[in-house]
């Protein structure tokens, strides 16, 4: 089914939730006005796990700043986009690479990596979740009485 009549780059919200209803039970496509539209606000790399090791080891050398594998993906796409000089980018840690040893270790790097003195007794502690309805009225509710207690 060709997408021609969604116009999700100007934040139609029925529209988008339409189309990923479709995208859960039919084929969609979108047409050619769309994709380049789209290209014109979005770009994307693909980074391979040999890539991501490669970053790891790379930033460890040039920087001595040691990056989780989520982390290295960001910041070897950033550096793939060869964006001119003047254009700020920003890529943000998600993860800690303690959680990542093998990893490191792929990435050739002889570091063991510990977590940070404040998350040492993390897998001790005990785990705290509510589960919550799927609302979204639900979730603002929780998160408004949680933020204000």
């Amino acid at each position: 089914t060709v997408a021609e009549n969604y116009a999700w780059w100007i934040r139609d919200g029925a529209a988008l939730a339409d189309l990923m209803h479709r995208f859960e039970t039919d084929d969609i496509a979108f047409s050619e006005q769309a994709m380049a539209r789209a290209r014109e606000l979005f770009s994307s790399h693909r980074v391979s796990d040999e890539e991501t090791c490669e970053q790891i080891a790379s930033t460890w050398r040039e920087c001595e700043y040691l990056l989780d594998p989520h982390s290295a993906i960001g910041v070897a796409a950033a550096l793939a986009a060869d964006l001119p000089p003047q254009v700020p980018v920003i890529t943000l840690a998600t993860a800690h690479p303690a959680k990542f040893p093998q990893a490191i270790a792929s990435a050739g790097l002889d570091q063991v990596v510990s977590l940070p003195l404040h998350l040492k007794d993390l897998f001790e502690r005990p785990e705290r979740f509510e589960v919550l309805p799927n609302a979204l009225s639900a979730v603002q509710d929780y998160m408004a009485k949680s933020i204000s207690a």
